[in-house]
């Protein structure tokens, strides 16, 4: 089966060995490095913080996000080598078998010290297209996955198959924080009513997988727990697709906020990113 076809069935691609080795151990290096870093950085939730570590040791449990961006100082040589990664030609060939998009947007990147407890959700609440499905996630293992390391679980799944809160019988009412918890747990509740396969991988450093933004997934915990499991996430629209959410669709594309790297990449600008250092996005 081709890549696009298993995509498209399946929600999910594993691509092994594309992914140019000296790129992914510069990353896994300035990573390390930057444990040593006692400033304040980007973190999944938006905040500036200085590290919090899982207790008893140096692993970093509130990730650094979007390090990709060009930041200074101390944070320049994780952030260039991050750049060198999700934006290199051997990433863009592989995103063009399953969509054939000509430029990309990376929306967001994680880095994770170790492996997570995360449960079953989808990525469209962070951020979809309009319509839904054609934002791609990618998880990239920076170092060799094996099995107590704790990996990533896929759900196969259509990649365009998309479970409403009114398929699921309810209310499209409260806060964005109330309606992804109660969708997440009656999402979860269907699924595993329909008794599903569960894909799990354990890659190698060059390997990655990429999975639909409403693809479910989670976190496979490790043993024991703590332990450390560098692997970087990072969500990719392509650029001739409206960004939107699972509950924001907006009608017509509009131009976002970036800066473009190359010819196949450009990077969106967070707004907090931009008020704390400077950063200008590209002329629309």
């Amino acid at each position: 089966m081709s890549e696009d076809r298993h995509y498209q069935d399946r929600g999910y691609q594993v691509f092994r060995g594309t992914l140019p080795l000296n790129l992914v151990n510069a990353v896994a290096d300035r990573a390390r490095e930057f444990v040593g870093y006692d400033g304040k950085a980007i973190r999944q939730d938006g905040s500036f913080a200085p590290h919090d570590f899982f207790p008893g040791t140096r692993l970093i449990r509130n990730s650094p996000a979007n390090m990709h961006l060009p930041l200074p100082g101390e944070q320049a040589p994780l952030s260039n080598a991050l750049r060198d990664l999700v934006s290199c030609q051997a990433l863009a060939d592989c995103l063009r078998k399953l969509d054939g998009a000509q430029h990309y947007n990376v929306h967001q990147s994680l880095l994770f010290y170790a492996g997570q407890t995360t449960g079953m959700h989808i990525d469209s609440w962070s951020v979809d297209t309009a319509p839904h499905g054609y934002s791609h996630t990618l998880w990239i293992p920076l170092q060799d996955i094996e099995p107590n390391t704790g990996s990533i679980a896929v759900i196969p799944w259509p990649r365009t198959r998309l479970v409403t809160e009114k398929d699921l019988g309810l209310p499209e009412s409260g806060t964005h924080r109330e309606r992804h918890d109660r969708y997440h747990t009656a999402l979860t509740e269907r699924i595993l009513s329909e008794r599903p396969e569960v894909i799990a991988t354990y890659l190698r450093r060059g390997d990655f997988v990429v999975w639909s933004s409403l693809t479910p997934h989670l976190s496979l915990i490790s043993n024991p727990f703590p332990r450390e499991r560098l692997s970087l996430q990072v969500l990719v629209l392509p650029a001739h697709r409206t960004r939107g959410t699972f509950v924001h669709q907006p009608a017509q594309w509009f131009a976002d906020r970036t800066i473009r790297i190359n010819d196949t990449f450009s990077f969106y600008l967070p707004e907090n990113v931009i008020e704390a250092f400077g950063i200008r996005a590209d002329d629309r």
